[in-house]
């Protein structure tokens, strides 16, 4: 591996990191910390973390942030080419052959993001390459475990891995029926001992879902519409941001090439339960049919329930962003975009 590619996509990191940093939270921002520091440390997800190891780290990194904010991202050689950072589909073609996967794109609040990571596989499916990626060499504060960019799917184990071991620890201080039925049918016992065993079943749980996050990508992709993004951009408000992000978001879910369809048609329960536990948010707050069809599910064990949630759902998302692009073309330029998004919202 090229330690100057590295040290370039790392810098590219933290510029952005320093960047968008006020973005998040103040909880937020230290879980971030902490998966970015076991990251950059090359620790499992499960490490213990010393209090005054991240301390020294993060004060080390914040200390640079008035200088990088100002910086331009740079450009990545690999042998004798330069490469824009964004330049993904070209970077690939080489990093893949030894190995390697490489990503850039857009996270929350347009938060330039990137990751080089080992690969695990790289396929092609309903015309989008798709790369799973292992072990993260270097990234940013932002990780998503599953992104869409273009024509290319980023399926990311090792973050992925990591929402789920904060999920299960949920368990030990709340009661979430869909997530204790989602970890019961992945094979983990009532208040599982931490060990080997434990290890080696959420790896395969974590390879298991990427296959249902995969559906939400290839749906998201079907679904694209081109000012999306612009009206995103154009929102300027981070609720906001959020609810536009959930409707798309929910139309993939329950499209026909979706997630939901997927697992009613597969009978996953441990998908269903998982996928309702991970609503969080505007995702849950405007899709609460498929919470109450997923409590009568458990009761009755009927698929069909779940069904009819989906496609009223899907119906119902697809006219939301209907009004969403219709107050894009009616009132874009004007005073008036924002606060009609704003009463959309409210009317959700």
């Amino acid at each position: 591996m090229d330690e100057d590619l590295l040290k370039d996509i790392k810098f590219n990191c933290d510029i952005s990191d320093a960047q968008f940093w006020g973005f998040y939270s103040v909880c937020g921002l230290l879980m971030r910390y902490r998966d970015l520091f076991r990251s950059e440390r090359g620790l499992k997800p499960w490490a213990d973390i010393r209090r005054d190891e991240i301390g020294v780290w993060i004060g080390q990194k914040e200390s640079r942030w008035p200088e990088l904010e100002q910086q331009a991202f740079r450009e990545l050689t690999i042998g004798t080419r330069t490469y824009h950072p964004y330049d993904v589909e070209e970077i690939n073609e080489v990093l893949s052959k030894e190995g390697l996967v490489y990503g850039a794109g857009y996270g929350m609040y347009m938060k330039p993001t990137f990751f080089l990571a080992e690969l695990h596989s790289v396929r092609r499916i309903s015309g989008l390459t798709v790369f799973t990626s292992g072990t993260e060499r270097v990234r940013d504060l932002f990780t998503a475990p599953a992104m869409l960019q273009d024509k290319t799917v980023f399926l990311r184990l090792e973050p992925l891995m990591m929402l789920l071991l904060y999920k299960h620890s949920e368990l030990n201080v709340r009661r979430v029926t869909a997530l204790e039925n989602a970890f019961a049918h992945y094979g983990f016992q009532h208040r599982q001992i931490i060990d080997a065993t434990f290890y080696k079943r959420l790896e395969e749980m974590t390879e298991r879902y990427a296959e249902v996050l995969l559906f939400h990508e290839i749906a998201e992709a079907a679904e694209e519409l081109a000012d999306w993004k612009d009206i995103l951009t154009l929102a300027g408000d981070r609720q906001v941001e959020h609810y536009l992000r959930a409707v798309k978001d929910l139309i993939a879910d329950t499209s026909d090439q979706g997630p939901f369809k997927k697992i009613i048609e597969s009978h996953d329960r441990g998908a269903l339960g998982l996928s309702v536990a991970l609503l969080e948010g505007y995702r849950k707050a405007l899709y609460p049919e498929i919470i109450k069809s997923y409590s009568d599910f458990c009761l009755h064990q009927d698929w069909t329930t779940l069904e009819k949630a989906r496609q009223e759902g899907h119906e119902r998302f697809v006219r939301e962003r209907a009004d969403v692009m219709n107050i894009y073309r009616t009132k874009k330029g004007s005073e008036d975009f924002l606060p009609a998004l704003k009463r959309l919202m409210q009317k959700a």
